[in-house]
């Protein structure tokens, strides 16, 4: 898919990675690229990139993921004012913390349950059935995804979470015509390194590692949105192998069928 001429929705998306995503698909012609974010500064951050990327526009929602209601009505001002969406990025997250209940609990509803829900809209706006006629989703995962990771279980929980999800519904939605990918980073140069204390120090004594260049990681996500052969791909970027895609073992699909009422 050319993003010229495209809309397009990320969440978390007005800092980090979710920025990064947004000035590659500005340089890339996008029509339109919605912010979707709780951020103070994010009308701001808007307004700031539509300086910079002219024939472009970028918009600011202020929307808590966590509220279906209120993500929802993003996706319905897009088809409003736009015609409707053809790029969805899934990136809110969060690091929480464990031993803190009610910051577990956000820690799951952004990076798991908003997730799915981002994902279930993406398809439901952009089914091939409905005026726009197909897309294509990026959800966020990390490399968290793959490896346990002491003191971050609700993290580590969620971005297992986000890869079984991904691998299950571009089977599942195969019938949109969306197609849904994952995109799972090492350690990246972004806010959420700096809310655990000592976390860049760790990284530093990791023999062969540093820390990733946001533009960097925003190259994979442009392959997962152009390459319209990929759908149900884990996509991993590391130091070590750079951009690659996880090639997991053949194994049949099983189809449970809906469950009887």
């Amino acid at each position: 898919m050319s993003v010229a001429g495209k809309v397009a929705l990320i969440t978390g998306g007005t800092g980090g990675l979710g920025k990064a995503f947004a000035k590659a698909l500005l340089k890339g012609k996008a029509s339109v690229v919605c912010l979707v974010d709780i951020a103070k500064n994010g009308s701001d951050v808007a307004a700031d990139l539509n300086k910079q990327y002219s024939g472009s526009k970028v918009d600011y929602a202020h929307c808590d993921v966590t509220d279906y209601d209120k993500f929802k009505d993003v996706f319905d001002k897009l088809e409003r004012d736009y015609g409707g969406v053809d790029i969805v990025c899934n990136n809110a997250g969060i690091q929480s913390y464990d031993h803190d209940v009610e910051h577990s609990k956000k820690g799951f509803r952004i990076n798991l349950e908003a997730v799915f829900w981002g994902t279930k809209l993406g398809t439901d706006y952009m089914d091939k059935d409905r005026k726009k006629g197909g897309g294509v989703i990026v959800n966020i995962a990390s490399m968290a995804g793959f490896l346990p990771i002491a003191d971050s279980i609700v993290y580590t929980a969620t971005k297992h979470g986000v890869i079984g999800l991904v691998r299950s519904a571009s089977l599942s939605y195969k019938y949109t015509g969306v197609r849904i990918n994952a995109l799972c980073p090492s350690f990246t140069d972004t806010p959420i390194l700096d809310k655990v204390p000592g976390t860049r120090e760790m990284i530093a004594q990791i023999p062969g590692h540093r820390i990733l260049d946001p533009d960097f990681v925003a190259q994979g996500f442009m392959q997962l949105v152009e390459d319209e052969t990929l759908n149900g791909e884990i996509m991993r970027i590391t130091p070590q192998k750079g951009i690659d895609l996880y090639q997991y073992k053949k194994r049949p699909t099983f189809r449970a069928g809906p469950p009887k009422l």
